[in-house]
């Protein structure tokens, strides 16, 4: 029996996307396992409450979960505290040494900051850190330009990441004749060595040097965990040793799927299809959106499965556009326990992304249902659809393309009756928990070993 403390960016009830629900699954079954478990988790707060730090324990399902809150500009250089902050590591640090665990696994520092993950080596406590997106390696997280063109890694060692994330600076610098001179000065300095944090000069230090205090913090890990081959690629491709990232699949909880026995579709019944997640533009539910409206004979209908409140400049025009066909309906979220009878409604998941999307969780559920997906070829997606085998994938972003198919899988019912008997077979949670067992057993047996 171990005692392990995970640690994710935010966390159930009041936060429940993909990742969150994922670290309540492993951490139960791990709990199931005999394993002590509890959940270290920072509760957001853009509203800044007072106290401006607090740190607060609670049960979460029987898991035991200290949060931290605590304003977000705490610090006027609001970037940096993204991935660099000294008050939760001070408190996590605290925290760990009351509780000395045997493991320590993260799933998600943003906003936490790395410096957490130099408290558990500087105890000695073996860690894992598992990559549940891009975060490591973009600020803006999802690896996309604000004109919505790809990124494959920080440009020009993280200097390019200031025109992303702050145009405003980047201007700043680029009027002052300040981005060559920064670039050629900052890379002799030390991280985190700006005097003033409040000048443009380190202000944007403080995104030229998020790379190299990132790959430093998680190649400090014992262990680092990719869900998928294309996500480990992208972090090889940036220089990280293909030997410290091993690809460790996610599980899917059965328990989830409760009613999930999917009718095959009637005779002369419209197409149902189905988006689910977060309406967002890196999610590509306009894509979506403007296929079904462009395939206006064919015999379907859609189903958008998210909230609207999220990206609400976004989301609403989008839902005023879709009214004017009678066939696309915004349900918003469904309940966790309501997903196997949501996914036995439909006949196919959509998943219409416009950003390197990893494993979502969803199509590994679809999946297990014997809903097929229709996915952007992109990413991760690619790797998980066999293209007119197991389902179809479409070129990013061309709502051409996804009508053309739309129309077709409408028409030819034994196509995606073939697609559904084809879906490939799931991982549970429960091989899933084994396997992360192994890696925390591994980790804590190298770490008992004396140094020769």
């Amino acid at each position: 029996m171990a005692r392990i403390v995970l640690v994710v960016h935010q966390f159930l009830p009041r936060y429940f996307t993909g990742t969150e629900q994922y670290v309540l699954a492993v951490a139960l079954e791990l709990q199931a396992r005999g394993h002590e478990v509890s959940v270290v988790a920072l509760e957001p707060d853009f509203a800044e409450r007072t106290p401006f730090f607090e740190t607060t324990e609670e049960e979460v399902e029987g898991l035991a979960v200290y949060r931290l809150r605590f304003w977000y500009h705490l610090d006027r250089d609001f970037e940096r505290m993204e991935y660099r902050h000294p008050f939760v590591a001070e408190r996590f640090r605290r925290h760990l040494e009351q509780l000395r665990p045997d493991v320590v696994h993260a799933f998600h520092v943003r906003y936490l900051g790395v410096d957490l993950l130099a408290e558990a080596r500087a105890l000695d406590i073996p860690l894992a850190v598992h990559l549940m997106d891009f975060w490591f390696l973009c600020p803006a997280v999802t690896l996309l330009r604000p004109d919505g063109a790809l990124c494959d890694g920080p440009p020009e060692g993280g200097l390019g990441c200031i025109a992303c994330v702050r145009g405003d600076l980047a201007s700043d610098l680029g009027r002052l004749d300040l981005m060559e001179p920064l670039q050629k000065v900052h890379a002799l300095l030390p991280a985190g060595s700006a005097a003033n944090r409040n000048s443009r000069v380190a202000r944007a230090a403080t995104l030229f040097e998020r790379p190299r205090v990132l790959r430093d913090a998680l190649l400090g890990a014992d262990a680092i965990l990719a869900p998928s081959r294309f996500l480990k690629q992208r972090f090889v491709a940036n220089g990280y040793p293909d030997d410290r990232v091993e690809v460790l699949t996610y599980g899917v909880d059965p328990a989830r799927l409760a009613g999930a026995g999917r009718a095959p579709r009637q005779e002369n019944a419209p197409l149902r299809l189905g988006f689910v997640g977060s309406i967002a533009p890196h999610k590509g539910t306009h894509v979506l959106i403007d296929a079904v409206l462009a395939a206006r004979d064919a015999d379907l209908e859609l189903q958008v499965f998210g909230r609207l409140e999220d990206f609400p400049d976004y989301s609403r025009p989008l839902a005023e556009r879709a009214a004017t066909d009678p066939r696309i309906h915004f349900p918003g979220p469904f309940p966790r326990q309501e997903l196997g009878r949501t996914l036995a409604s439909l006949d196919l998941l959509v998943v219409p992304s416009l950003w390197y999307e990893n494993t979502p969780f969803v199509m590994l559920e679809a999946f297990a249902a014997g809903v097929p997906v229709l996915a952007s070829d992109l990413g991760g997606l690619s790797e998980l659809v066999h293209d007119e085998v197991d389902g179809e994938l479409f070129a990013p972003g061309d709502s051409a393309d996804l009508a053309r198919r739309l129309v077709r899988l409408a028409a030819e019912p034994d196509r995606l009756a073939r697609y559904a008997q084809a879906t490939p077979a799931v991982k549970s949670i429960q091989d899933n928990a084994v396997e992360i067992e192994a890696v925390h057993e591994r980790i804590r047996a190298a770490a008992r070993k004396p140094n020769p």
